[in-house]
């Protein structure tokens, strides 16, 4: 896939490039990358990259009655984000071994979508 046109954000300036998606991850970016099969025409738009939310509190395991990882990423997604950084201190139990952080670990790989 081909994000076409695009006036891309990076951490060295503003331009107008094309980006070459394959396989969910960004691969190439460019000035007139060759084509694609599946093309989405940016022009006029600008591309930033994902945003990281450095501060969450995912609730799980151990409070799913508050917020889990599930429904949190969810709403990190639709706001454009691709990353957070979840507090160790409000799940059960709290992340701050090796073990609670390995739960915590697998219970995101599980569920969350970012």
């Amino acid at each position: 896939m081909i994000v076409r046109g695009g006036t891309v954000v990076t951490a060295h300036g503003v331009e107008p490039v094309d980006i070459r998606i394959r396989n969910g991850r960004i691969t190439e970016v460019g000035p007139n990358l060759a084509e694609d099969r599946e093309e989405i025409n940016a022009t006029g738009l600008h591309v930033f990259p994902g945003g990281i939310d450095s501060h969450v509190h995912f609730n799980e395991p151990g409070r799913t009655e508050w917020e889990t990882i599930a429904d949190g990423s969810a709403a990190l997604a639709a706001g454009g984000y691709t990353s957070f950084v979840d507090m160790p201190l409000n799940n059960l139990p709290v992340t701050t071994t090796v073990a609670a952080f390995d739960l915590k670990l697998e219970t995101a790989n599980r569920s969350s979508l970012v």
